[in-house]
């Protein structure tokens, strides 16, 4: 497949869900519709390559979840049960139907947690490394990370500069970096830059991680595909293929040569993987 280029053709959206605006990019079209829907402390643009990637067969919105980018930093509990319901919000709003809900860590769990409440808007899912069984140690080391680093920058050029030499970030090219970065930061009244996420909120949603989802898998029918990273932190391989066999109707791949952020490592790979699953699912 000839690399797509990277700059996807999608505009930005507000749309207010019983008093909670929520931010999205949409490619627009009128083909089979993809979900997206990014880690924790990411933003919608993290999927910017996937969506130029599918720009020619797929209509593709990423969202940016409450407490991130460009949405709003409602005080809440920031559960996977709230997550989804924002979701299920979205997708009734905007009268969406065969949804393949393509999600990255804890947007996993989310796309899951919606997927079981609401199968018939579903055409299927593909799961990015979930982080259904993250260690509460990664946690802990993920919590002291975003709790340490610095939360405002003087310049844009500072603030991109930190998030590049970020150990996480370190299987990113240039170009995935500056498309990542588009949603990182925003610019503070007093001309500084600050992370686009709400710290409290991403704390919370760490700490909302190990929710029992098992129910939720059982009830989901949808085609179903886990990718498991190779050197993946958050899900091990045993862990991988039982996930797997939970669902009625999942298969399991392995992404060489990527960390947790298959997304960010591994872009071209998602990419195919994920338009053989949608150029696969029956339609009708």
């Amino acid at each position: 497949m000839t690399p797509a280029p990277l700059d996807p053709r999608w505009t930005s959206q507000v749309v207010d869900l019983d008093g909670v605006r929520i931010r999205y990019l949409d490619t627009g079209g009128t083909g089979p519709v993809v979900l997206c829907l990014h880690g924790t402390s990411m933003s919608a643009h993290a999927w910017g390559h996937l969506a130029a990637s599918l720009g020619d067969m797929a209509r593709v919105i990423a969202v940016d979840m409450r407490g991130h980018g460009a949405s709003d930093r409602p005080e809440s509990r920031y559960t996977i049960a709230e997550l989804a319901g924002d979701i299920a919000r979205l997708v009734e709003r905007l009268g969406l139907e065969g949804v393949t809900l393509v999600g990255s860590s804890v947007g996993n769990q989310v796309a899951v947690a919606f997927a079981a409440a609401h199968p018939a808007r579903v055409a299927g899912l593909v799961l990015s490394d979930p982080s259904f069984f993250v260690a509460d140690g990664e946690i802990v080391k993920y919590l002291r990370s975003h709790h340490s680093r610095p939360r405002n920058y003087p310049t844009r050029a500072a603030a991109e500069a930190f998030a590049m030499a970020l150990p996480q970030r370190a299987g990113l090219s240039p170009a995935l970096h500056r498309m990542a970065m588009e949603g990182d930061f925003r610019a503070e009244p007093d001309g500084s830059w600050s992370w686009a996420y709400d710290l409290p909120a991403i704390t919370r949603i760490f700490l909302n991680l190990s929710v029992d989802q098992s129910a939720d898998v059982a009830a989901i029918r949808a085609p179903v595909l886990v990718l498991n990273a190779d050197r993946s932190n958050v899900l091990s391989g045993a862990q991988a293929e039982g996930l797997a066999r939970s669902f009625a109707n999942a298969r399991l791949e392995v992404i060489a040569n990527s960390n947790h952020t298959i997304w960010g490592d591994q872009p071209e790979v998602l990419a195919g993987k994920v338009r053989a699953f949608i150029g696969a699912l029956p339609r009708g």
